[in-house]
């Protein structure tokens, strides 16, 4: 499993914020608006992370916290996992392979999740 974030954050922005979730050595890739023409809900910045993996988009899952996330994802052909740590209701994923509350439990809900088959 490879692990690229496609965030909307400047680069010089990124860096912090990867270190503040203590995800910076969990992530092998990383793109930035800045590698981007355009923001979520255009697909620009997924295509720019499906480029650093090498996968085809059927081959990912992209986890997400906005509607916006969603519909990147639908617009570029990969499959999404809703979390509603953005402060979105479950109604506002359709079409997601699954809703969590957060990373916590989407980690705690792992070999149940459609991750595990991924």
């Amino acid at each position: 499993m490879t692990l690229v974030v496609a965030s909307s954050a400047k680069k010089e922005e990124l860096g912090p914020l990867l270190e503040i979730a203590r995800a910076s050595r969990l992530v092998e890739h990383k793109t930035s608006g800045d590698d981007a023409e355009r923001s979520k809900p255009d697909p620009d910045i997924v295509h720019a992370a499906l480029g650093k993996t090498r996968c085809r988009p059927d081959e990912v899952v992209m986890i997400g916290d906005t509607p916006y996330d969603l519909e990147a994802a639908r617009r570029a052909g990969v499959r999404f996992i809703a979390l509603r740590s953005g402060g979105w209701h479950d109604d506002a994923f359709p079409g997601a392979l699954a809703v969590y509350d957060d990373p916590a439990d989407l980690l705690a809900s792992y070999d149940a999740s459609p991750l595990s088959a991924a």
